[in-house]
């Protein structure tokens, strides 16, 4: 064997045993931190719809609204009205998840949505512009349900806030489909607020990205 084949396994065998040590080392603070931000941003991915909308959601006094069904996977141009649209389409959205509820007296419907955003800034800014706009996330409605008549007309109220980069909607109204009435927001359609708050809040559960999947081998 030559000397230069000689220096070539030997240089082989440091360049393995380095790349084992890499890949054995624990993670530094700056990679755990990138992760954490990685892992929240992806928790619509890795997360099951039921984890992010829960069966069910305690309002009020004591009161529990009902997941009457989840919705398909939304395109950001088609699950809000169109001044909502727009802001989503030129906030880089990646997509819309909803669900809707029934509040405890089994008259009232929710339809409660998280908008993918790609960074925290955009979707605080989106947050800012939805408010001052008159557009409202769309009604999901299911048919054999209490919220089969639910549909965009009979929305009479709507809340948005914000959770790192995520967009949180709902939209409010009557199980029984009757068209939005003109008046100030009523203190019945006060459920949207608790809903958007909860979903938020299942959306916020704090969990190891090291160990979630997908997001980063630590």
């Amino acid at each position: 064997m030559t000397a230069m084949a000689v220096t070539g396994v030997a240089a082989g065998v440091y360049g393995g045993l380095e790349v084992r040590r890499e890949l054995q080392r624990p993670p530094t603070q700056a990679e755990k931190e990138a992760a954490a931000v990685k892992e929240v941003a992806l928790r619509w991915r890795t997360r099951t719809a039921g984890q992010l909308f829960p069966a069910e959601i305690e309002y009020g006094e004591h009161y529990r609204a009902r997941r009457v069904g989840i919705a398909p996977q939304a395109r950001c141009d088609e699950a809000a009205d169109a001044s909502v649209a727009l802001v989503f389409v030129n906030s880089g959205c990646a997509a819309v998840l909803r669900a809707t509820y029934i509040d405890h007296s089994r008259t009232l419907v929710t339809t409660v949505g998280i908008a993918v955003l790609p960074t925290e800034e955009a979707a605080d800014k989106a947050v800012q512009t939805i408010r001052a706009s008159d557009g409202m996330l769309r009604a999901a409605a299911f048919p054999g349900t209490r919220a089969a008549w639910y549909r965009d007309a009979a929305r009479q109220d709507d809340s948005v806030g914000g959770y790192a980069n995520y967009v949180l909607l709902a939209a409010s109204g009557y199980a029984d489909g009757r068209k939005r009435i003109k008046a100030d927001r009523p203190k019945i359609f006060a459920m949207d607020d608790t809903l958007i708050t909860r979903v938020g809040a299942a959306l916020g559960e704090e969990r190891d990205p090291c160990k979630v999947a997908g997001v980063v081998q630590c």
